[in-house]
């Protein structure tokens, strides 16, 4: 494992808006390498309950070492989406408070056979669990190209991928794109970037972006989480959801706005502040977006009406 240090994005916004109890039961359902952990247990009495899961089996042994001493605090490595099993199966009571990170952790951005960055030579596996099948080498390899259209554009927001589907098609009928500079060369092909590198850049961002989402079903594992989360809310629920690009954040905007049962409060975003940003840059494109129960609704009270 490297080892590049994880800053927790909003961290203070966070905790202050959890309003930690000392008796709550905390669940994270992406602790990572323990960024926001320390904060949410340090609120804890021995009465509380801290309940941990991630599907990179990396975090989680890191943190059932960092958090050893910590005997209220239990890692399971699952993916959120199950959290209902996870909950049933260990016999844990329904959570009074959730947070989860969701995107790619700083230590898998930075090591380089995961896949995850266009700024290293490593194989596109892209998996975050490592147990899964389906890797972006196997994505690129084996799906139709109208599936792989709709991934650069759905998932990347790339609009125009006609050219990059094209030669994705015609490269791997000669042989197999299993690398990430397989992959940049063909990028190269299909862009002219006019020697703007940024744009370049930005461009590798969005297909290497658009990959990742579709090997790891990331939209229906959120899509997954929040069903789930409606069902079992509570007056006492507090729900931190951190997302780092706007797909994610309209997913779960749009899904509350539609509830029945959940609202954001407060309603607007809530951003990292420019020390934050100036001191951390990945923390630039992180909005936090805070949910609760849907308060009760009286009925409007009825005009009496003349006889």
């Amino acid at each position: 494992m490297n080892n590049t240090i994880h800053i927790p994005v909003l961290l203070k916004e966070v905790i202050d808006h959890l309003s930690i109890q000392p008796h709550d039961i905390i669940f994270e359902g992406t602790c990572g390498f323990g960024g926001h952990t320390q904060a949410l247990i340090n609120k804890l009495s021995e009465k509380g309950l801290y309940i941990g899961c991630d599907q990179d089996i990396t975090a989680i042994n890191h943190c059932k070492n960092t958090f050893a001493s910590s005997k209220n605090c239990h890692f399971y490595h699952q993916n959120f989406s199950n959290l209902d099993d996870l909950l049933t199966q260990n016999e844990y009571p329904t959570p009074t408070k959730y947070l989860f990170d969701l995107g790619v952790s700083s230590h898998q951005f930075d090591e380089a056979e995961r896949g995850f960055s266009h700024r290293y030579s490593s194989t596109l596996d892209m998996r975050m669990n490592i147990s899964d099948k389906t890797t972006a080498a196997s994505i690129l390899n084996t799906y139709k190209t109208s599936d792989l259209s709709d991934i650069f554009y759905h998932f990347g927001e790339l609009r125009h991928n006609k050219k990059l589907v094209e030669n994705i098609s015609h490269q791997r009928k000669k042989s197999p794109i299993n690398t990430t500079d397989d992959l940049l060369t063909l990028i190269k092909k299909s862009y002219y970037f006019h020697n703007k590198r940024p744009l370049f850049v930005k461009t590798c961002s969005q297909v290497f972006q658009a990959l990742r989402i579709e090997c790891n079903n990331e939209f229906g594992h959120l899509k997954t989480l929040l069903n789930k989360l409606e069902q079992s809310v509570t007056p006492s629920t507090i729900i931190a959801i951190i997302t780092f690009h706007s797909l994610e954040d309209k997913i779960v905007k749009t899904f509350v706005k539609q509830s029945d049962f959940l609202e954001l409060s407060p309603r607007s975003v809530i951003k990292p502040s420019k020390e934050e940003v100036s001191s951390n840059s990945r923390s630039r494109s992180a909005k936090l977006r805070i949910i609760k129960q849907k308060k009760e609704k009286y009925p409007k009270k009825q005009k009496l009406t003349k006889n």
